[in-house]
């Protein structure tokens, strides 16, 4: 069974936006798509609601441990279901507002002055006949956009409080789900940096070199990356974006530069006096099978 990396994660600015999307009643895909595409494709459900899930029980602990247990409730708290919700039916059916008038003997009073009783005696039932038609639809929708700015503004304390810059230091596993942080892992990619470099030296398809990251999951995690360079001071080069057969020499001497030290093989400059050209078993190039001057070009060959 796959081992799942454990460490722990952090909160960024795209799990607030994507709570406060939600809170606000806009669409769940297109907020997913826009703010945590790195989590995986909005149809695998599992991961859409688990991903919720944890953000929400993130969100009401770090609320807890500020000692607010009231906005860890109301973190808590579904922004479907406060969208649907209606108020809470009364115990008994309420009088009309003609029964209530002619019961205290108000038939002679102004419809105003019936109704202003009538809410004074009964205030959940200001929408009872004639007493405020619609008046429920009204309430309801009050409550709700009371409830919603009650948490936008417990979003807007929490990102304050909790919410963090990638560092190029960092674990995989802080920033990228668990299952696709341990396939990075298993492959030696354990922090931003290792993979930012990893990427760049490799290129397009720097992910054929780890098991379980297709094309697609590449991507995302290339665009997160590039989302969030300016933070995180690693640059994923242009070149990425293209095979490396389809990429002019300039844009590959952009990215590694030619030098006698650890590099690419196309890249690495052997010193003359090291290059095997002057070798004492060089046969004369005459009787070479390979059109080589040197050790590099031979191995190149």
């Amino acid at each position: 069974m796959e081992k799942i990396n454990q460490a722990p994660r952090k909160l960024h600015s795209g799990h607030f936006a994507f709570m406060r999307a939600l809170a606000q009643g806009l669409d769940e895909k297109a907020s997913w798509n826009r703010y945590l595409h790195l989590e995986g494709e909005y149809t695998d459900v599992r991961t859409v609601r688990r991903t919720i899930a944890w953000i929400r029980d993130q969100f009401a602990a770090a609320a807890r441990r500020e000692n607010k247990p009231g906005t860890a409730r109301l973190i808590l708290m579904d922004a479907e279901r406060i969208t649907a919700e209606a108020p809470a039916a009364p115990a008994k059916a309420l009088p009309s507002l003609a029964e209530f008038a002619a019961a205290n003997g108000l038939e002679d009073f102004s419809e105003e002055e019936q109704l202003e009783a009538y809410q004074d005696a009964y205030p959940a039932g200001k929408k009872e006949n004639g007493a405020g038609q619609g008046g429920g639809s009204k309430g309801q929708r009050s409550r709700r956009a009371r409830v919603v700015e009650r948490q936008l503004e417990a979003l807007r304390w929490l990102q304050a409080l909790v919410a963090q810059d990638p560092k190029p230091g960092d674990s995989v596993a802080a920033w990228i789900n668990p299952s696709m942080a341990g396939r990075l892992e298993r492959a030696g990619l354990t922090t931003l940096s290792s993979l930012v470099a990893h990427i760049n030296g490799v290129g397009a398809r720097w992910w054929g070199m780890v098991p379980g990251v297709g094309e697609g999951k590449a991507a995302r995690i290339v665009e997160w990356l590039q989302a969030n360079e300016a933070v995180l001071g690693l640059r994923v080069g242009v070149h990425v974006a293209q095979p490396r057969m389809q990429l002019a020499s300039a844009t590959l001497e952009a990215v590694v530069p030619a030098a006698t030290a650890i590099r690419p093989y196309e890249k690495f400059v052997l010193p003359a006096e090291l290059d095997g050209r002057a070798g004492r078993f060089r046969a004369p190039p005459e009787k070479c099978l390979l059109m080589a001057g040197n050790d590099h070009e031979a191995i190149g060959a």
